[in-house]
């Protein structure tokens, strides 16, 4: 049984969502310097925790459903 790649592809890499991702990170990456050094610690300790129980609340859900 062969299995194809979509065009498009390097490897396993789908190269346009690769270009994709590296522009939005070209831009946004300032961004999210700036918002470090202007939040305060605490503020940005709790947002992180905020979406690490999400993400985690999330992957329980999935896995017993």
């Amino acid at each position: 049984m062969l299995h194809t790649l979509p065009d498009g592809t390097l490897g396993f890499v789908y190269l346009p969502a690769l270009f994709m991702i590296a522009a939005g990170s070209m831009f946004t990456t300032p961004l999210g310097a700036n918002a470090i050094h202007r939040l305060p610690l605490k503020l940005l300790h709790r947002g992180f925790a905020v979406l690490l129980f999400v993400l985690a609340t999330k992957m329980l859900l999935k896995a017993f459903n």
